[in-house]
């Protein structure tokens, strides 16, 4: 996820002779570049072409045609590209009461303003609009809000954001509200997003019955693995909508030396599009795309198969940085270090990432901050064991100098 030193060599290709010392202490730089600067698909805009067919599912249960990419508003949202976006085909906004202290929603709903797509009127039915809120118990207190800044009477589907508690779906006051936000004609459907524990909220919502639409952390680099793919195949089966999420990984890459896209005159970030969009149970993949180039490089890709070439490159990738990021399984860590059950390994890594390499250095330094106290005392590094909870890590990752590195940048 960021610069490190580890002596132990990674589990590589053969041939590449790559240690993670060498990886990442020969190319920080290169680790460092701003996504903001090359966005979620990357690179430089290629020459103009035919405008790319955008295809679509429809999303589940739900029955909505949707475009496969989706218009994702975590940061700062621009008009233009929404504009844009929608001549490309994107009928799909995503955005949360959360992101940019209501900003995005505030944008979100000035655009759908101006284009006429409030109400019940046929320009706002021709668009899948969601929302999220963290407060998971609170949802119906939070719509309000929401309903205001985006200048609807109702949206799409409303998602508890950054779900994690499986067991939160079998209870039935659970059920209740999301029954009760649903006959309300506030919300047509109801969802979660979530980052961590997936593979068990996946499989808890096929079971529980209500839940309508998914969004969940999928990539190149955690697709392969079965257990996920067996939750995904169970909620596809029950008719769920799925969206995929954080499908670049941060947007990290390696240095030129070892850049297997490079040295084959490939674009990463299209790659890493199309090998999502091959599993066709996942129905629209959401991407921040804050320009029209960016919009440009998505839409191509997801219009697009992936050649061979990319694969075994995505593939190699993921091999070579396996170790620089954060699963989500932090309670096996936390146990391991004796760092206690408050300190949020997950959220703090992930934070890391966005000031590392989204370069979004301010929002993720408010973001740490805004993290209850006890969940930032970083002050544990100089009594947790660090090192053994390395050892614990299922993926080897290099908690103490990630962590130390995390409050040097973010605290």
């Amino acid at each position: 996820m960021t610069e490190h030193a580890d002596p132990e060599p990674d589990n590589r290709p053969s041939g590449q002779g790559v240690t993670r010392r060498g990886l990442i202490l020969g190319g920080a730089a290169a680790l460092g570049v701003a996504a903001s600067a090359r966005g979620a698909a990357g690179g430089v805009p290629e020459a103009p072409g035919p405008k790319p067919v955008m295809p679509t599912a429809i999303l589940g249960r739900t029955g909505m045609r949707v475009s496969r990419l989706a218009q994702g508003g975590s940061w700062h949202v621009d008009p233009e590209v929404l504009a844009v976006g929608a001549e490309l085909g994107i009928n799909y906004i995503d955005t949360a009461e959360g992101y940019v202290d209501g900003n995005s929603e505030r944008a979100v709903g000035e655009y759908l303003k101006d284009i006429g797509a409030t109400g019940h009127s046929a320009e706002r039915q021709k668009i899948w609009l969601v929302s999220k809120t963290f407060d998971h118990a609170g949802m119906e207190k939070h719509l309000a809000g929401t309903l205001g800044r985006l200048n609807q009477d109702y949206i799409d589907c409303y998602y508890m954001h950054m779900f994690q508690n499986p067991d939160a779906l079998s209870r039935p006051e659970t059920r209740a509200m999301a029954e009760r936000l649903k006959k309300s004609g506030k919300i047509r459907f109801f969802g979660f997003s979530t980052h961590s524990a997936t593979p068990e909220c996946l499989t808890a919502a096929a079971q529980c019955g209500y839940v309508d639409v998914i969004m969940f952390r999928y990539d190149h680099h955690i697709f392969p693995q079965a257990k996920l793919d067996a939750a995904i195949d169970v909620c596809h089966k029950a008719g769920i909508g799925l969206v995929a999420m954080k499908v670049q990984l941060g947007g990290m890459t390696l240095p030129d030396r070892y850049n297997v896209f490079k040295q084959r005159g490939l674009n990463q970030y299209q790659a890493a599009i199309k090998a999502v969009a091959e599993d066709e149970r996942v129905h629209s993949i959401c991407s921040e795309m804050v320009n029209t180039d960016q919009l440009q490089l998505n839409a191509v890709a997801i219009s697009s198969k992936l050649s061979t070439a990319e694969r075994d490159a995505l593939h190699e990738h993921g091999r070579l940085i396996s170790h620089l990021w954060c699963r989500g399984c932090e309670h096996i860590c936390r146990e391991a270090s004796g760092a206690g059950a408050q300190i949020a390994v997950f959220d703090t890594l992930r934070f890391l990432m966005y000031h590392d390499h989204y370069g979004k250095r301010e929002q993720a330094r408010k973001l740490f901050a805004d993290l209850p106290a006890e969940q930032r005392d970083l002050r544990i590094l100089d009594t947790a064991d660090w090192r053994n909870a390395e050892t614990a890590c299922p993926f080897h990752v290099p908690l103490q100098r990630l962590m130390a590195r995390a409050r040097e940048r973010l605290g």
